[in-house]
Order: C-alpha cells, then sequence, then structure tokens
C-alpha cells in the first residue's frame, strides 16, 4: 500500500504548491531536432575532413555546439523526470529533485550557449533588463537556479519554501520569473537552427545567410 502524503506535507517538504502539479504538457522533441546528439561528431568530421574556422571562432563554435547538444540531452532528461514524477504519484521527493536537477542543466547549458553565440557574433546584449523576453526569463531562472544560496541568504524565496524555482503545470516558476513548457521547446528550436549551421564550417557562411534574410 503506498502512503499517500497530505497537501500541507508534499507542499512544505518536497516544493511550493506542489500538491497542485498534477500534469505537465512538454512538448516530445524526440522525432525532430534528428542532428542533435551529431553536432559535436558532424563539427569534428567536417572540421578534419573538409573545412575548419579560424580562431577564435572555431573555439566559440565547438563550445558553442557542446552546450546546445547537452541543452537538448538534458531537456529530454528533464522531461522524462518530470513525467515519471506525475506518473508515480507526483509525492517523491527523489523523483522530483531528479527533474529540477535536469532543469537546472538544461537552463544553464541553454544561457552558455546564448553567451557563445553573442561573442562569437560581437552582438551587445541578449536582452534590455526589464523587457520581460525570453532570453531575460531564461537568465533569471538560471541564475536563481545557480545562486540558491544567497536567495536563502536575503530571504529571496517564497517563505518556507524548499526551493528557489519549481515547476508547475505550465511551467518553471520563481517569485520574479517563469517558463512555459513551450517556451523551453522555443530556446531549443532556437538552438537548433544556429547549430544546424555552425556543425558543417564549409557551408556555414550560407546558412548564415539565409539566417540573415
Amino acid at each position: 500500500m503506498t502512503v499517500q502524503y497530505s497537501k500541507q506535507i508534499v507542499d512544505k517538504y518536497i516544493a511550493p504548491n506542489v500538491s497542485l502539479f498534477t500534469c505537465a504538457e512538454i512538448p516530445d522533441i524526440s522525432t525532430s531536432a534528428k542532428e542533435s546528439s551529431h553536432w559535436i561528431a558532424n563539427y569534428f568530421l567536417n572540421s578534419a575532413l573538409t573545412a575548419s574556422f579560424k580562431p577564435p571562432m572555431n573555439v566559440y563554435a565547438y563550445n558553442f555546439l557542446r552546450r546546445a547538444q547537452a541543452a537538448f540531452n538534458q531537456y529530454r532528461l528533464a522531461r522524462d523526470c518530470t513525467l515519471d514524477f506525475l506518473t508515480t504519484g507526483g509525492q517523491s521527493p527523489t523523483r522530483y529533485c531528479e527533474a529540477l536537477f535536469h532543469w537546472e542543466t538544461f537552463l544553464g547549458q541553454s544561457w552558455h550557449a546564448y553567451l557563445l553565440l553573442m561573442k562569437a557574433f560581437e552582438v551587445g546584449k541578449a536582452f534590455e533588463k526589464g523587457d520581460g523576453s525570453l532570453e531575460e526569463r531564461l537568465n533569471k531562472l538560471y541564475n536563481t537556479m545557480k545562486h540558491v544560496e544567497s536567495r536563502i541568504e536575503h530571504g529571496q524565496m517564497l517563505p518556507g519554501a524548499t526551493v528557489p524555482v519549481w515547476l508547475t503545470n505550465d511551467g518553471l516558476c520563481s517569485v520574479d520569473a517563469s517558463m512555459t513548457y513551450i517556451e523551453t521547446a522555443e530556446i531549443l528550436r532556437q538552438l537548433e537552427i544556429w547549430a544546424n549551421a555552425l556543425m558543417n564550417p564549409k557551408t556555414a557562411k550560407e546558412a548564415f545567410a539565409r539566417l540573415d534574410t
């Protein structure tokens, strides 16, 4: 017989409002972005056998691709663990923390991928402070998870909360930012466009031109 804990217990000791977390429509990317698991391997082969970027672009491209590939991998794991948590009763702190860890890693890898693109193409800023863009909210959620000790110290969490970012039926949430599951998939779609262009240095120039049109 499986023990069912009260709403008050799970909300206090697992995550804020986890008792209300009952479903999640997280886009399945398993049938899309088919090259995402091969970006690094493709880049290696294309660079070694056909053409390569000059420094420092080669370093920017390599690190962007490994970040983008990791973001896709972590998204898949985050989705699987989140659905596993829900389908097994929605009361396992272990399963919840596994899901949250993969979401946290997804956010970090995605944000660093954006930073590498900006440095590579000498773009000033990913967002303007307070613009509410997807990029700004990605940065906020990532920093909130990264600096959890500061959030605890300065009381920048929900009263009595165990974690600074938590899962809801709609997406990821903190006291000052949120992102829907649809938007997490949109981040991957943006990274995919650039990764597909960068994985082949020989055709990258033409691919970049198509992106600008």
